[in-house]
């Protein structure tokens, strides 16, 4: 104990029921650090339906009219939220460490993953939410960001500014190399944004002896049901496995074994699966619109950049495959291409300051609605 007060810290999280991904993580691991350095941390959740505008509205709002002073007798000193639209609620020191915005109304807008028309009613819910994110995350006192993805979105969409904050490896120093193994590893939660898709219709092109093992879960209806319709179209169950979640152990001997990562994403916010499979030696596929996998992956030093085509795809995992020289300076090179600060550096920015300013809660904040 370093003998000052005990400080109250809620973190503001937002969770769609029965899915898990790398915020989640993040979470629960600022959580523990957080603990580790005797501050008194909890976790708030509400969960998030996305499906219908109207339920998003209501969500925000119901994060707006929450009170976050006190619970239970106990002060809140601080509140960290996280992602949409966790960091709409009120208190007088807030700090964001963002994951991301609603994304379909910002980068996604327009795009067959966005999810917003141009109809008066679409665009009016839209143009509201954006309006509330303007004015939330101007109330607080920090915004850091996970990646220079993120921070580069939230400058261009809505002229704020913000520092990057790396989130560490989930699993610290546990990633280790293992050996060259016969199968390409594609790990994250399989939905349309993650393009599982391409991959698998990229196999047939990719050398026969490469298999692919699939790690994760569904959170989008009939995603599954779509994915193995294309491996019965391509007559592939005999190359490729799906392995659902696996525990921490198993997903470090996959990492460490497999003879390369495919990780793909349409403009990835950062991508805890690229900097795990680097840091277990083994290299990187990903496409030229990923967005914050690129920001680690260096084409042809770390890992390979194709086009977001099953032929481009298949063609860069073949050359990988054939050229054993290439293969050999990729695994070298995999962890040269990032650099991440400890759990010290991202709890000192934080809570840099947050204490040592006025308990008032500030006016101009205290009169938005």
């Amino acid at each position: 104990m370093s003998g000052r007060k005990i400080k109250n810290i809620l973190i503001a999280a937002v969770q769609v029921p029965f899915t898990r991904g790398g915020a989640e993580v993040l979470v629960d691991s600022l959580r523990r650090e957080l603990l580790a350095r005797d501050f008194n941390a909890e976790i708030v959740q509400i969960p998030f339906n996305a499906r219908y505008h109207e339920e998003i509205v209501r969500n925000s709002a119901v994060w707006r009219s929450l009170d976050f002073t006190e619970f239970n007798g106990k002060k809140i000193d601080l509140v960290i939220a996280t992602k949409f639209p966790s960091y709409l609620l009120r208190h007088h020191r807030k700090v964001a460490w963002l994951v991301h915005q609603h994304r379909q109304m910002y980068e996604l807008y327009g795009t067959r993953f966005g999810d917003f028309t141009t109809d008066i009613e679409s665009e009016g819910a839209r143009r509201m939410l954006m309006r509330a994110d303007a004015t939330a995350l101007k109330e607080c006192q920090r915004i850091c960001t996970i990646s220079a993805n993120v921070t580069e979105r939230l400058d261009r969409y809505l002229d704020i500014h913000s520092e990057v904050v790396h989130p560490p490896l989930p699993l610290g120093s546990r990633y280790v190399r293992g050996g060259v193994g016969d199968y390409i590893l594609s790990v994250g939660r399989l939905c349309s944004i993650k393009r599982v898709d391409l991959i698998i219709k990229a196999l047939p092109q990719i050398d026969e002896r490469l298999k692919l093992k699939v790690v994760g879960v569904s959170d989008e209806p009939g995603i599954e049901e779509y994915y193995r319709s294309e491996i019965d179209h391509h007559h592939l169950w005999h190359r490729v496995e799906f392995l659902g979640r696996v525990s921490d152990e198993d997903l470090l001997g996959l990492y460490a074994n497999a003879f390369a990562t495919y990780y793909a994403p349409f403009d990835e916010d950062y991508g805890f699966v690229t900097l795990e499979s680097l840091a277990s030696g083994t290299p990187v596929v990903t496409a030229s619109d990923s967005g914050g996998v690129l920001s680690f992956v260096q084409d042809g030093k770390n890992g390979l950049v194709a086009e977001p085509t099953e032929r481009s795809l298949a063609e860069a995992f073949n050359r990988l495959y054939a050229d054993s020289a290439l293969y050999d300076t990729l695994v070298q090179n995999s962890t040269s291409g990032f650099s991440l600060t400890g759990w010290d550096h991202v709890v000192d920015r934080l809570t840099l300051g947050a204490f040592t300013q006025s308990a008032e809660y500030p006016e101009e904040v205290a009169n938005v609605k």
